[in-house]
């Protein structure tokens, strides 16, 4: 059954990190959270160019720096060598883990996910809720049992550090775009995978919904239909 609207916590815009994003990063991710084939694990397809084809007037280069933008605050977690991203929080505020069938239908989701990296990062998300849900019926479900004996990582302990096939020049277009420039996006190619999961821990700071905080967000686009105090959900095309 394919998702037909994205749940979000309108809380997001209080999240100091979520405002400090650039408006393409915020957009990339509405359009993450939106897109048709994002799975109910919270994975989607990470293919630069297919993502700019659906703005006018974007282009590849820009989904790739807003999407390292998006990794180093932790909103998203994307892995170059398997053409998969994942939004992080997806599970915690999509609601269907409350449904037992749709929980079902995301550990057979988790199944199909090709990226190790992303695979214990949702392992480590779910493990997480877990803790502060006891109660669900969704943790008895057989698949999603298997689903919680798998790796866990927590996404502090990963680096996603984009190889960019761009010009020499693209170190000062990313400086002149967000105000800084780092090891990560200094214009230089990468030759090797560089998505793998890393032990050291990251020097960007967390959002609302990182490890450490379960009050986790997600951003607020348009066509929101308001659903109690501090929800709402988009419809997805």
């Amino acid at each position: 059954m394919a998702r037909e609207r994205a749940t979000i916590n309108v809380d997001i815009w209080n999240d100091d990190d979520w405002r400090d994003c650039t408006d393409a990063a915020q957009s990339l991710y509405f359009k993450l959270l939106t897109h048709a084939d994002l799975s109910y694990c919270g994975v989607a397809d990470f293919r630069p160019g297919r993502l700019a084809a659906m703005t006018r007037e974007q282009v590849a280069d820009d989904v790739m720096i807003a999407a390292q933008e998006l990794a180093d605050k932790h909103f998203i977690v994307v892995d170059q060598d398997t053409e998969e991203v994942l939004v992080r929080s997806f599970l915690r505020w999509d609601g269907l883990l409350k449904q037992p069938r749709l929980a079902v239908s995301a550990a057979k989701a988790f199944g199909a996910v090709a990226s190790n990296k992303i695979r214990a990062v949702i392992v480590h998300e779910l493990l997480r809720y877990k803790r502060e849900n006891p109660d669900l019926s969704a943790w008895e479900k057989p698949q999603m049992k298997t689903v919680l004996r798998q790796n866990s990582v927590s996404v502090r302990e990963t680096v996603t550090q984009m190889e960019w096939a761009f010009a020499q020049s693209f170190g000062e277009r990313y400086a002149q775009r967000y105000g800084h420039r780092s090891d990560q996006t200094s214009g230089t190619a990468q030759t090797g995978p560089t998505t793998s999961t890393a032990t050291s821990t990251p020097t960007a700071t967390s959002s609302i919904e990182d490890a450490a905080d379960p009050a986790a967000g997600y951003p607020q686009g348009s066509r929101l239909r308001v659903v109690g105090n501090d929800m709402a959900s988009m419809e997805v095309s």
